[in-house]
């Protein structure tokens, strides 16, 4: 089994995501920026961690796709 541990960083805050070779999706840490409040949903194989403030989130979404980890860094909002 394959483990990969990658940190993303956005204006929002800094969250390290852990998947596995078997499809397995977990948030290590989430840490908000100053002003930004963190919120997780998903699931054990689908990922996002929110950092949002009033009108604005930064996502970063995760999930191994295709035989291979998959992230999305989106930003929404003014």
């Amino acid at each position: 089994m394959k483990t990969y541990v990658r940190s993303f960083t956005t204006e929002g805050g800094t969250a390290v995501v852990k998947m596995t070779s078997e499809g397995i999706v977990s948030l290590v840490t989430a840490t908000p920026a100053d002003g930004y409040r963190v919120e997780k949903t998903g699931s054990d194989v689908n990922l996002a961690v929110y950092f949002n403030e009033t009108n604005h989130s930064f996502i970063i979404h995760a999930q191994w796709f295709n035989g291979a980890p998959f992230v999305e860094v989106s930003e929404v909002g003014e």
